[in-house]
């Protein structure tokens, strides 16, 4: 369904560039389909695998994961009909079950997730108040600020702080070539550490200084504050939590596109310090150089893991590498819409093409892998 929605956001720029007067603006619907359709598709299939595992609970039951493929489709299909408020409730809807089967299952957890897992809270959070601003802003009782505050948690804070979280536990070990056993943290009793809580929180108020405070700073001092705030938290994530200044040489292929998703984010985060007249374009490049290429590159990991076929992710190097240059290639042409404005529609276009390639080259590669289990023929 992820890779679905991926073709679905990014190739609605195709038809709107031959035939614009038979399509709506897709700005709006398009931003929904990639983080909430795409990019969500793959967080939940990811967090209601691994999370059971961690906290050594049962799985989620038919009807509560039923919740996800429909509130999931019904978020894009609603979205795209141009009815943003139901679309918002159906996020909103996917949201809170997976927060109800959480708290279903805490009292029955064999163990407490690892410290850094704070951080998934902090994202669930940030994506509900984002959310419930949305759904409240759009009937028009809200002004801009809060707008841009809804459109920031939702886009950006929940999927990167999801990254903090996952990845502290997560990329070390890849990095490391190590063991990774979600199911080996069921027994262990954590407690929450205050440094991971408060560097969440300054995460987050990065965010709100940037959409509340143009009301009380001047010209573009709360994008270039806000930004700051989040590139020395991420900075600090990389250097502390993921020590990149200490992974080893030559990594396979799949890692060696996290890693470059990971100083992509940075970078889409610095950019606007320096530029911040551009900054929708260096928000694509922490949304496709960063978000999308990390999702792939760890849903390689997975998906091997899970069929018993980690001997692709060698096999695959080539076409790992070829579908990173399509991201990195779909990024310039993106970027490229804003700086050079006067053929936007046309770069448009070809950076959705180009991203439904690289969606269609990795599918190609690992999707068939999503109908083999282990032990059975």
């Amino acid at each position: 369904m992820g890779l679905a929605f991926g073709a679905i956001g990014m190739g609605i720029w195709i038809p709107f560039f031959f035939w614009p007067a038979a399509f709506p603006y897709p700005g709006q619907a398009h931003a929904t389909v990639q983080i909430q359709g795409f990019l969500l598709c793959f967080i939940f299939g990811f967090l209601g695998t691994m999370m059971p595992k961690v906290l050594g609970v049962k799985p989620l039951g038919h009807w509560q994961f039923a919740v996800f493929p429909i509130g999931l489709t019904a978020i894009v299909v609603f979205a795209l009909l141009g009815m943003p408020r139901v679309s918002q409730a159906a996020h909103l809807l996917v949201l809170l079950n997976f927060v109800v089967f959480i708290f279903r299952r805490w009292k029955h957890r064999a163990g407490t997730p690892p410290p850094p897992f704070v951080f998934i809270g902090l994202a669930l959070a940030a994506d509900i108040v984002g959310t419930c601003l949305r759904i409240h802003g759009l009937s028009g009782h809200l002004g801009s600020y809060a707008l841009r505050a809804a459109g920031l948690f939702q886009y950006q804070a929940f999927p990167l702080l999801l990254i903090l979280g996952v990845g502290s536990f997560l990329l070390p070990k890849l990095f490391a070539s190590a063991v990774v056993n979600p199911q080996s943290l069921a027994g262990v009793k954590g407690r929450i550490q205050p440094v991971l809580l408060v560097m969440g929180l300054v995460f987050l108020a990065g965010f709100a200084i940037e959409a509340w405070g143009p009301a009380v700073l001047e010209g573009t001092l709360a994008v270039r504050i806000g930004h700051a705030v989040r590139a020395g938290v991420w900075g600090w994530f990389l250097l502390a939590n993921i020590r990149i200044q200490s992974v080893t040489y030559p990594q396979p292929a799949y890692l060696e596109g996290a890693r470059m998703s990971l100083y992509t984010i940075l970078a889409g985060m610095i950019l606007p310090i320096i530029w911040p007249a551009w900054l929708l374009a260096w928000e694509h490049i922490l949304f496709l150089g960063g978000l999308m290429w990390i999702t792939l590159s760890v849903a390689s990991r997975v998906v091997t893991a899970h069929s018993g076929s980690m001997d692709l992710l060698a096999r695959n190097r080539k076409a790992t590498v070829a579908y990173g240059a399509l991201i990195v290639a779909a990024l310039i042409m993106r970027v490229s819409t804003d700086l050079w404005t006067t053929s936007r529609w046309l770069h448009l276009a070809v950076a959705g093409a180009l991203g439904i390639a690289a969606l269609v080259l990795w599918a190609w590669k690992y999707f068939p892998l999503f109908f083999r289990i282990p032990g059975r023929h």
